[in-house]
């Protein structure tokens, strides 16, 4: 068997269907997070099964480094300490490429930002935070504090709705066929038409099954339809054989 061929966006959304959900297992300045070895060790096997390549760039003159200082209040001296820290702020392109057809190239802008006591470490942690946000918010990666199991849960249900709204629709678009063969088949009873008749036509598009209550498929109701229109109501015909006389 030949092996799928997947375009750079069907790669991409296999690497998604790999990372799953992820928890939140990291804490720190009083909230919870995933930490970036988690969701690196989920998308770059995501990536190597599939062949994708991740290449974050700077875009050229856009990287600041800006002095800042600011007001804390530390409790050691139970008053205000004047801080002073780097700002580093860049524009990023971050490319994903095809391994397998490296022309086939998707270029998404991001942006670096980070803030530290020291300029290198400031690049450092926006560069760490930068990748770590982009790739779960352009992967549409799924977070949660919870037990992940709760999450996927929510998500098959997501999921199954659309089929289940297919299938009820299917129902009713069914039943609305059936009621026609029945409203069809109880005119030509009405006219004297054996009942037997209509059964008979009902059974041969219906597993032999002359009820027309249990007709499955819509394609049945129409043959049977079909063939209702060339039965001849009974009074209409002993009219006709009457007035030939």
């Amino acid at each position: 068997m030949a092996e799928e061929k997947l375009n750079i966006h069907q790669k991409l959304l296999k690497v998604v269907e790999m990372a799953g959900v992820l928890q939140k297992s990291a804490s720190g300045f009083n909230f919870k997070y995933v930490p970036e070895e988690e969701i690196q060790a989920k998308v770059t096997a995501g990536m190597k099964k599939y062949g994708l390549m991740l290449y974050p760039t700077i875009v050229p003159g856009t990287l600041r480094v800006e002095p800042q200082t600011y007001e804390k209040y530390d409790n050691k001296i139970k008053g205000n300490k004047t801080m002073r820290e780097y700002l580093v702020v860049a524009e990023t392109i971050n490319k994903w490429v095809n391994v397998d057809n490296p022309d086939e190239c998707v270029e998404i802008p991001w942006v670096l930002i980070g803030s530290m006591e020291d300029a290198s470490q400031a690049f450092g942690a926006g560069a760490t935070y930068c990748n770590r946000y982009f790739l779960m918010k352009t992967l549409q990666l799924a977070t949660t504090e919870d037990d992940p199991d709760n999450y996927r849960s929510k998500q098959k249900a997501a999921e199954n709705y659309e089929n289940e709204e297919a299938a009820k629709a299917a129902a009713e678009s069914l039943k609305a066929e059936v009621k026609k063969v029945i409203d069809a088949g109880s005119k030509l009873i009405a006219t004297g038409v054996n009942k037997d008749v209509m059964m008979g036509v009902v059974a041969k598009y219906n597993d032999n099954n002359g009820n027309p209550a249990t007709i499955k498929s819509a394609d049945a109701c129409t043959e049977i339809l079909k063939e209702f229109e060339t039965i001849k109501p009974k009074k209409t015909a002993d009219k006709k054989e009457k007035t030939e006389q």
